[in-house]
């Protein structure tokens, strides 16, 4: 604006309840910074639609719903260390470790002769 203050317009995501909102503030407003929390857990079994987990350090034991955690549920495996996203006790989201070793339980042999380039086949993980 010609005369108006300066303004800071953000898009932000709210991640307990996913949705996106536009807010603008005035310039220098200060807002209030979320206390996140990251734990380390063990991932240790899903009963349907929820996954267990327990932190170790408190052996406090976790539910999570599959909707909260679904970018992550088909990388997790049984006893495999993560940390958990918790913001005033609820659970935000699953970090999982930089690797992760899996067991290919199935796959094609390879065709001979398709050697030009790295050979690709289909294989079914542990998972």
């Amino acid at each position: 604006m010609g005369r108006g203050g300066a303004t800071d317009t953000f898009k932000v995501k709210d991640i307990v309840t996913g949705s996106t909102n536009t807010f603008t503030y005035k310039a220098g407003t200060v807002l209030e910074e979320a206390e996140v929390q990251t734990n380390r857990a063990i991932y240790l079994y899903n009963a349907g639609e929820t996954y267990s987990f327990m932190e170790n350090d408190t052996g406090e034991m976790h539910e999570i719903d599959a909707a909260v955690i679904d970018d992550v549920t088909s990388y997790l495996k049984e006893n495999l260390d993560v940390h958990l996203m918790i913001h005033e006790g609820n659970v935000l989201g699953v970090i999982l470790p930089a690797s992760i070793n899996y067991v290919i339980e199935k796959t094609i042999p390879g065709v001979k002769g398709d050697r030009a380039q790295a050979g690709k086949k289909p294989a079914t993980l542990e998972t």
